[in-house]
């Protein structure tokens, strides 16, 4: 199968960034099309960097006094109706800091999260709506690979979301669930080394301990650099919402301690079983320690700040811990929706860049690092 190329590339190039700079004073009609014009230049590298864990909750600044409703953010047009980003930062000032740090991931950067399942030989039928086969999975890999696409683990994503640490721009965040040792070895690692790339690995515990050699054999495959375990359930007990608390608490927080012994650090992502999650869930998550829960719902893509939800999670108002995934299935279409998503999303950014620092200089008793500054970052690099 050949792959079309990405006619437009994302990341600015030093004669775009002039474009960007020159225009910082025009017509918003101008700078849209200056914006347009530098999103089609040459390609800017931009690598992340190793960052210290962050803290529990979203980092904030302190709003010196709010006296005008802060500038829009962005709005995702692609999203399917019914679709809204919710944004999990309060403190407007706080967000700002963070979204216009040079330090921090240059704005439009994106995680594509899928979610993966049993994978069928060559192109026989899955025959189940979370299975694919071989041959879809190759032509996902190929098309991540025409993008740009990156893999991140599951500490460089909660890095993201709270801190806005720097990842690639175009990132995705592979999740195998349930305990696939030979999926993982068989299509992943190949992948992951041929790429150096990773994979999350969302391990229930279930009679693990029974299956002779089933520790050993996951603990190979992590030892190999390119797998990360986060938490899948005790029991893999897809009835959340029906349990008790003492044993929804069993089921979220049964895993922590087994994974910890197992893989030397304890899990801070919880993949809900069957997707099911639930108010009290959320809240005993949260109380163990996760730090980031995935549904099923297909939603759209991640942008810091901005968790693509539902009526059903927005309704809980704790985007992190039911963040969205795409369905291996549909991954061609939803690698595309995130690539447009994170140029539109820098579009937006370059475009709103001086309606953001006025107000930040207004309401926030400081001043945004200049555009150029935060854009000539990116090409360091």
């Amino acid at each position: 199968m050949i792959l079309r190329k990405p006619a437009i590339l994302i990341r600015l190039s030093l004669s775009a960034l002039i474009l960007v700079i020159a225009c910082l004073a025009c017509a918003p009609q101008q700078a849209s099309t200056i914006a347009a014009t530098a999103s089609q230049t040459a390609s800017i590298t931009f690598s992340p960097s190793s960052t210290p864990a962050p803290s529990k909750t979203p980092t904030q600044k302190p709003t010196v006094g709010s006296t005008s409703p802060p500038p829009a953010h962005f709005e995702n047009e692609l999203l399917r109706a019914g679709n809204s980003p919710q944004s999990y930062i309060e403190d407007e000032c706080g967000y700002l800091a963070l979204r216009w740090d040079p330090e921090k991931a240059l704005p439009g950067s994106v995680v594509a999260p899928i979610m993966y399942h049993s994978i069928r030989p060559g192109n026989e039928e899955p025959g189940e709506p979370s299975a694919i086969n071989a041959d879809l999975f190759y032509q996902t890999i190929e098309l991540a690979q025409s993008y740009g696409f990156e893999t991140i683990t599951s500490q460089e994503l909660i890095n993201f979301l709270y801190n806005n640490e720097p990842i690639p721009q175009l990132s995705m965040i592979l999740v195998l669930d349930d305990r696939r040792p030979g999926t993982a070895e068989e299509y992943f690692l190949p992948v992951n080394q041929q790429n150096d790339w990773t994979t999350t690995l969302a391990w229930p515990i279930g009679d693990t301990d029974s299956r002779t050699g089933l520790w050993e054999e996951i603990e190979s495959i992590v030892a190999s650099g390119y797998f990360d375990v986060q938490a899948h359930g005790l029991d893999h007990n897809v009835y959340l919402p029906g349990l008790t608390r003492e044993e929804a608490q069993a089921e979220i927080s049964g895993p922590i301690p087994i994974l910890s012994e197992h893989f030397g650090n304890e899990p801070i992502i919880y993949v809900w079983p069957g997707g099911l999650f639930s108010e009290q869930g959320v809240e005993l998550a949260r109380e163990a320690g996760y730090q980031a829960g995935f549904t099923v719902y297909s939603r759209g893509p991640i942008l810091f700040n901005a968790i693509p939800q539902g009526a059903e999670e927005a309704a809980l108002g704790d985007p992190l811990m039911t963040l969205p995934r795409f369905w291996s299935s549909a991954a061609l279409l939803n690698l595309e929706q995130a690539y447009l998503a994170s140029q539109n999303a820098l579009e937006f950014a370059i475009e709103n860049y001086p309606a953001e620092a006025a107000w930040y200089a207004q309401n926030c008793g400081d001043e945004l690092p200049p555009l150029e500054q935060i854009l000539a970052s990116s090409l360091q690099d």
